[in-house]
């Protein structure tokens, strides 16, 4: 432990963000390391809003590593970052950024995303939440209370319980094997779609039943409830696209959280005018901030959050960041590395970071 003090003691971090409070944060957890915060007076508000300009561009002309916001990352060129060994970004989701190199040579350096159980616990609060938001028409019953109606008529007494639902996971990750887990002690039935069979050590016991990629089809017939938390990868893209859910036999409501480019905004609605959906709750997007003129704002059978269903905080990016320092000082390898030819990400870089 004293040897890795004695290497933060003479290293640097540059923190380029709109998370309130996040360099002071990290500044109080590395005593030893000086934060350089890289501040414009920005806040969350700016999250889409904020460009890069000339004078952040010029702070970071010293950085060696970098802990910042993806959409500010993918604004700025490698070749700025000249000194740069090392970029954590405070995000989860890493497609912008990667798309942003498509036609180019990756960073010469590595790239890592966040994660934690901080981030799958809000995921999976939010299915439970709008599931149960839905089945019990809350928010119908918050309208009557506006108009001053006391109205049990439609769910008010006559909804399902999580124990009469079988709710399909697209995409059996940490998250969504959170999401199995919080549904299954209500009683649901979880089906999950893999690319391949777990194994015995590594399949969740809250889902009854695996179905390969291929076989989409049959689990869109079983379904009360589709989840969608796949990462955006050219083999996800479109995947719930064109006539795929009329393979829908229940009329289910779709919940996306992966990423939006799952399925088109025009294949959304034209689910549900056709009855394959009889619902979406949409939190992600192909084009965020969801442009006015979209037919989902007015669309009755859609409820929309601004990509809220998890949220990148200092008080979880800190450690995690701090986790992954140490593993760069140490030359060890890093968590969440980005895989710009996969499209997402390896657990862990296939090969070592040496830090001098």
């Amino acid at each position: 432990a004293n040897t890795v003090m004695a290497k933060l003691a003479s290293r640097s971090v540059h923190v380029f963000t709109v998370i309130p409070t996040l360099a002071t944060r990290l500044q109080e957890a590395l005593p030893n390391v000086k934060v350089v915060n890289v501040d414009h007076g920005d806040n969350l508000t700016a999250r889409y809003l904020k460009k890069v300009n000339e004078e952040d561009v010029a702070a970071l002309q010293e950085a060696e590593v970098l802990l910042g916001d993806s959409h500010l990352l993918q604004q700025i060129k490698p070749e700025h970052l000249s000194k740069m060994r090392w970029v954590q970004s405070t995000w989860v989701g890493m497609e912008h950024f990667i798309e942003s190199f498509r036609d180019k040579d990756p960073p010469p350096y590595p790239i890592t995303r966040m994660g934690g159980d901080n981030l799958t616990t809000m995921m999976g609060e939010y299915v439970t939440g709008r599931i149960i938001l839905h089945e019990r028409d809350w928010l119908t019953v918050h309208n009557n209370q506006m108009n001053g109606v006391w109205d049990w008529s439609g769910k008010s007494n006559a909804f399902r319980t999580l124990a009469d639902l079988t709710v399909g996971i697209l995409g059996v990750g940490s998250i969504g094997k959170t999401v199995a887990h919080n549904l299954s002690v209500f009683g649901s039935r979880i089906h999950g779609l893999v690319r391949s069979q777990p194994t015995p050590e590594s399949a969740s016991p809250c889902i009854q039943k695996h179905w390969l990629t291929h076989e989409l089809p049959l689990l869109l017939g079983e379904c009360d409830y589709l989840v969608n938390l796949m990462p955006s990868t050219p083999s996800t893209r479109g995947m719930l696209g064109g006539n795929v859910l009329s393979a829908c036999k229940k009329c289910p409501v779709l919940i996306n959280l992966g990423r939006g480019d799952i399925i088109n905004e025009a294949d959304i609605v034209g689910a549900l005018d056709a009855g394959w959906l009889s619902a979406a709750h949409l939190d992600v997007f192909d084009v965020e901030p969801l442009p006015q003129d979209s037919l989902l704002w007015k669309h009755p059978k859609v409820f929309i959050t601004p990509h809220a269903g998890t949220w990148s905080r200092a008080q979880e990016v800190v450690p995690f960041f701090c986790q992954n320092y140490e593993r760069f000082i140490n030359g060890q390898q890093l968590i969440n590395e980005v895989d710009f030819k996969r499209g997402y990400l390896n657990a862990y870089m296939k090969t070592k970071c040496n830090y001098p």
